[in-house]
């Protein structure tokens, strides 16, 4: 599959909305499911000092931004993985999104496995990129122009 190919022929939209909901679910993930136990696994604390938190706020937009950033390239990628595997059903979207989810995690386990994270980081970390990618690979294997 040629470059040219998949600009021309992408959907441009499933794959923004991808995109957004791997962005959305990072979001929930980060601060209501799993906040207390990935700041406590990665012993991040919250800064008290106002000079520190005002710091720390004009530090997110550019985190935020960055993020998006890629997962923006992630939902490009997937979008041409499942133009180049055909993937127009939700089981293969799914069956995809696994697939890229754990080859995802691996490096990811093997870099908490040297920086000695708890395994239940790694586990909320891992996590996170299994189901983001699944539900990104769904998105856009189902959604046809």
């Amino acid at each position: 599959m040629l470059l040219k190919e998949f600009c021309s022929h992408a959907n441009w939209l499933a794959i923004g909305v991808a995109a957004l909901a791997y962005f959305a679910l990072g979001a929930l993930w980060y601060s209501v499911l799993f906040r207390k136990p990935w700041m406590a696994g990665h012993n991040i604390q919250m800064p008290t000092a106002p000079e520190a938190q005002e710091q720390m706020k004009k530090q997110m937009p550019k985190v935020m931004g960055l993020g998006l950033l890629m997962n923006i390239a992630m939902a490009i990628i997937v979008g041409m993985l499942v133009m180049a595997l055909g993937s127009i059903m939700c089981m293969s979207g799914i069956k995809l999104g696994l697939a890229l989810g754990v080859v995802a995690a691996i490096p990811l386990a093997m870099s908490h496995l040297y920086l000695m994270k708890p395994f239940k980081v790694w586990i909320i970390d891992g996590g996170y990129h299994v189901v983001g990618v699944t539900v990104m690979s769904i998105i856009i294997s189902v959604w046809h122009k």
